[in-house]
């Protein structure tokens, strides 16, 4: 299974979507002090998008895998494999720092709030009743999909002030 592969797959089908209402761009720096360098290069907004909008920018990062086996207690033959990816996605976007994240700071519109432009939609965007296209794009059905640990919210992170949410993500494929 190629995650990296997935991740690049997923990402050009909801900007075909132009899934909740965004653009998006993937790369895959695979360790997160990667993210930092990863340059932007301006791509074609699908036609509903304003071009004020900016696109969610989706890294993949800290990739491991692990074989688990279950063997037979008489025999120690092998019954089953199964393959367990783990993996993390970063899904954020650049804000100007000095934005409320909601209220803090008095006479600014809660509408212009962080919670309001990044972080609320990115949750309904991609929280817990997202459906990733695993059975399309990987051409295979024996895939669970989990999200095995709380989503972090990221603020104002690296050189770019990234805005938007961690999520951490297991694939295990029966094979």
């Amino acid at each position: 299974m190629d995650i990296v592969d997935f991740w690049a797959k997923q990402i050009e089908k909801w900007n075909e979507q132009v899934k909740c209402g965004f653009c998006w761009e993937f790369a895959a720096p695979l360790v997160p002090s990667q993210i930092n360098i990863v340059l932007s290069e301006p791509m074609p907004l699908p036609p509903i998008v304003r071009e004020d909008n900016c696109c969610v920018k989706v890294f993949l990062t800290d990739l491991r895998f692990r074989e688990i086996i279950v063997r037979n207690s008489v025999t120690n033959l092998i019954t089953s494999k199964t393959c367990v990816w783990n993996f993390s996605v970063y899904a954020m976007m650049q804000k100007e720092l000095g934005i409320n994240n909601y209220n803090e700071i008095k006479g600014h519109p809660i509408e212009q709030s962080k919670w309001v432009t990044v972080f609320k939609p990115l949750i309904d965007c991609l929280g817990c009743n997202n459906i990733l296209d695993t059975c399309e794009i990987l051409g295979i059905t024996s895939v669970n999909v989990e999200m095995p640990s709380d989503a972090i919210l990221i603020h104002n992170y690296l050189d770019n002030n990234y805005n938007g949410w961690k999520v951490n993500y297991t694939f295990t494929q029966v094979t």
